[in-house]
């Protein structure tokens, strides 16, 4: 973790050294950090390092000092602004964690119920049903399943999907996303998300379905993922009337 030779100032380097590890879930929410002394001990620093270190680590809110205990991990939330259109990749990075993708999934269906009414597609339409799993720093936070025009985006399946799909509609078909409009409720989390996610299996977790817009109302796709409870914060402003 630390590299005496480097330009990088050592306090600086144990910072970024414990803040990953919280990230991945190597010090877990509630963990008890080695005391100052320990550390020093660990990394052959002093304990005016250890102490800058730390103290820039509770500044941000990756850790607690209760008088007389220790120093504990406190796991922050990614926010989530529902009243905002903004995809994964750019929520991400907005928090400081490093966006990644794994397709689990991609395959031409014929759209159900749910996605011709969405959509506003006829009975016999196809759709391309995309399946995701969502990555910061690492760490499982979201699972996703979209549902995509191919009558807008013919030949989308050979562009890479493992980044952003409102800049694939963008820049390679020329239609901008514009509005978003979304619902949340609280579901639970079956055998395979569970597994998917990292997560106990019956677990509480948020459920998001939306619909993606262009300026004119035409809908271009739809979505229902399954956010993880732990790591997700979702927030919206109502105006009294």
């Amino acid at each position: 973790m630390i590299d005496p030779s480097s330009r990088v100032p050592l306090y600086f380097q144990l910072t970024e050294g414990i803040r990953r590890r919280i990230l991945r879930e190597e010090y877990k929410e509630g963990d008890l950090l080695p005391t100052e002394r320990e550390l020093g001990e660990r990394y052959g620093l002093s304990s005016t390092t250890i102490r800058r270190a730390l103290g820039d680590l509770v500044n941000e809110g990756l850790l607690e000092r209760k008088a007389g205990k220790g120093t504990f991990v406190r796991t922050p939330k990614v926010k989530r602004d529902l009243m905002k259109v903004l995809g994964f990749t750019q929520n991400m990075k907005e928090m400081g964690l490093v966006p990644t993708t794994r397709v689990m999934k991609k395959v031409v269906v014929s759209a159900n119920d749910i996605v011709q009414e969405s959509l506003g597609l006829g009975p016999r339409a196809k759709v391309l049903r995309l399946e995701r799993v969502r990555f910061g720093n690492d760490l499982a936070m979201m699972l996703e399943t979209r549902y995509v025009r191919l009558d807008l985006f013919p030949g989308i399946m050979e562009q890479d999907l493992t980044g952003s799909l409102w800049k694939i509609f963008e820049s390679v078909y020329g239609l901008k996303p514009c509005r978003h409009a979304q619902a949340l409720r609280i579901a639970y989390a079956d055998e395979r998300t569970a597994a998917l996610l990292g997560i106990a299996m019956g677990v509480g977790v948020f459920l998001v379905r939306g619909v993606t817009y262009l300026r004119d109302g035409t809908p271009i796709e739809c979505e229902e993922s399954v956010y993880r409870s732990d790591k997700y914060e979702f927030s919206f402003e109502a105006t009294v009337v």
